[in-house]
């Protein structure tokens, strides 16, 4: 009982000395630290080549779909002759039609991996080049600004900050005018 009690007590501790750490860390940070925030996700979807970057992606996505649809379409139309000509054909026909079948199939599963696997490359390749070329703006704006701490929304878990922080219309600004330039 005493073990539980001592246990208690040093659990309530810690918990107090905890709580006392983070009230001068906050304190200490609010007089001496210029913070910014960002969220990246805006900045990408908000800026000119992210929404060219959405477009492109869109109408790749939408290539392979149509590649894919073309694909099942002929399958379809063979297996319904298939189906229409099953009595009437011969027997080396029939073995012919279905596998020509197997073969657009198996091609279309093919196209399917290799797509999905190519659409996924080209697009992490894309979403990589602008979010370097937009760090680069932020490093500027953190170098102009002297701040000491830039968090991102979309992957810190902020749940409020002061929209006087926030440097993403910023950074967008400042981002596209980098690309009008080139």
């Amino acid at each position: 009982m005493k073990k539980n009690k001592t246990a208690s007590r040093t659990r309530k501790l810690l918990i107090i000395t905890w709580l006392f750490s983070i009230m001068a860390i906050t304190t200490y940070a609010q007089s001496s630290l210029k913070v910014a925030i960002i969220n990246s996700q805006k900045a990408f979807d908000r800026s000119a080549e992210g929404k060219k970057a959405v477009a492109i992606l869109q109408e790749k996505e939408d290539q392979n779909k149509a590649e894919l649809k073309k694909m099942d379409e002929e399958l379809k139309t063979l297996k319904d002759r298939l189906a229409s000509q099953k009595l009437t054909l011969n027997q080396e026909a029939l073995t012919q039609l279905q596998l020509e079948i197997d073969k657009k199939e198996a091609d279309k599963q093919k196209l399917e991996q290799e797509s999905s696997g190519d659409y996924e490359q080209f697009k992490s390749q894309l979403i990589k080049r602008i979010r370097d070329e937009m760090l680069a703006v932020v490093d500027n704006l953190v170098k102009e600004g002297g701040y000491d701490l830039v968090f991102d929304l979309s992957t810190s878990g902020l749940i409020h900050f002061n929209p006087a922080f926030d440097i993403t219309d910023e950074v967008i600004k400042r981002y596209d005018a980098s690309k009008v330039t080139k």
